[in-house]
């Protein structure tokens, strides 16, 4: 009897790892401002060229203001909307 229990709760226990795991889209959503790194991960389309164009301020990262406009000029695709912490 103790085997089925301990079965049991094994079973349920890794049934729930996968609501625990981290299902997160981050290709979605960014922290701003975003690194070039970070940037061409979620946009592996980008080249370092667009990105030095689309951070206009030239501080090495792309803000949410410098992303809006980016995707406003068709420099990037994405539909979603990037949340700012």
């Amino acid at each position: 009897m103790k085997k089925h229990i301990a079965l049991a709760a094994s079973f349920f226990a890794l049934a729930a790892v996968p609501a625990l795991a981290d299902t997160h889209n981050h290709d979605a959503e960014h922290d701003f401002p975003l690194s070039m790194e970070s940037f061409m991960d979620a946009h592996p389309e980008v080249t370092p060229e667009a990105f030095f164009l689309i951070d206009t301020d030239g501080d090495g990262e792309v803000s949410e203001e410098e992303y809006d406009a980016a995707r406003e000029a068709g420099l990037i695709t994405d539909t979603e909307t990037m949340d700012a912490d």
